[in-house]
């Protein structure tokens, strides 16, 4: 089974004006992601507006991107979200399309006790009992937070159940979380900030919208912290740190308007109710790009 680690990209959807999805753009960026080095991709994602896709919509892109990875990296395709049966529908299609694996998102909407959680993942995971799956907890968004001891629960139920990515901001749960099956599974982050005392505590990789943009730095952060420089490690995660700040709010407008200014995407349309940046929004964050991270700005 294939794992995930290292610069994982959660990536965007690009849209036509319209609104549709613009599956043409999605092969570009596909292309483009692969070409800079990452380590797996993760359509359907947070950032890639799963919450306004369409099953089929989801299933479309999820077979565009493995169709352009061309198995040069791994995909990831995330599945889950509100409905059971959905999020059966889209892993047994996601590993028919070639998916190297799953994300499979924490239930939304409703609060969930832990055995119905539980229950959630094992009927789901157990659909496809040869395909790696990783859990996807992000519990502001989902309103079902995980603990450790039910994530110890799941993984002891559900061998195929490799890690987890979760997108919280604490690093004790985390290192509690690296401790499971005798330090044998799976940490991934989410905030880039957190990188370096993640990778201190065990943790393998990030799975990141902002991974579109930096993806270089990360490379040097991960490399730098391997070879043991850490006061070399402290400077880079600094300056990491700053840039993922100011692009955490309106993330993806935000991922959008730079791969659209570097022509990688035709437009960077985000869909209702979410809006793309407008013309001020847009000019102070390229006037930011372009004086403190020329090398990320995306400028022609």
């Amino acid at each position: 089974m294939k794992r995930m680690h290292g610069i994982c990209v959660p990536m965007i959807t690009p849209m036509n004006t319209d609104g549709s999805v613009d599956y043409s753009s999605l092969e570009k960026l596909t292309t483009h992601l692969v070409e800079r080095g990452v380590d797996a991709l993760y359509p359907c994602g947070t950032t890639g507006e799963v919450s306004n896709l369409s099953v089929e919509e989801r299933m479309m892109i999820t077979e565009t991107v493995i169709r352009a990875a061309a198995g040069r990296i791994p995909v990831f395709a995330q599945i889950g979200g509100r409905i059971t049966d959905d999020a059966m529908a889209l892993a047994r299609h996601a590993v028919n399309a070639g998916a190297d694996g799953l994300g499979l998102l924490t239930p939304t909407y409703y609060h969930l006790t832990d055995e119905e959680l539980l229950g959630y993942y094992k009927t789901v995971a157990g659909s496809v009992p040869e395909t790696p799956v990783y859990i996807y907890g992000i519990p502001f968004c989902t309103g079902n937070a995980l603990s450790t001891s039910l994530v110890e629960r799941i993984a002891d139920t559900c061998p195929n159940i490799l890690g987890i990515k979760y997108s919280v901001g604490d690093v004790l749960q985390l290192a509690e979380f690296s401790r499971i099956r005798n330090s044998t599974f799976d940490v991934l982050v989410a905030p880039v900030q957190l990188l370096l005392p993640a990778l201190s505590i065990g943790a393998v990789g990030t799975v990141s919208g902002n991974n579109h943009i930096y993806i270089e730095a990360i490379a040097e952060l991960i490399r730098t912290f391997e070879s043991g420089d850490i006061k070399s490690c402290r400077a880079l995660q600094t300056r990491l740190a700053r840039l993922s700040e100011e692009l955490a709010f309106k993330e993806i407008a935000k991922c959008k308007a730079l791969m659209a200014r570097a022509g990688i995407i035709r437009s960077d349309t985000v869909r209702l109710p979410q809006t793309q940046l407008h013309c001020g929004e847009k000019e102070a964050l390229f006037r930011f790009m372009d004086e403190h991270y020329p090398e990320f700005s995306f400028r022609s």
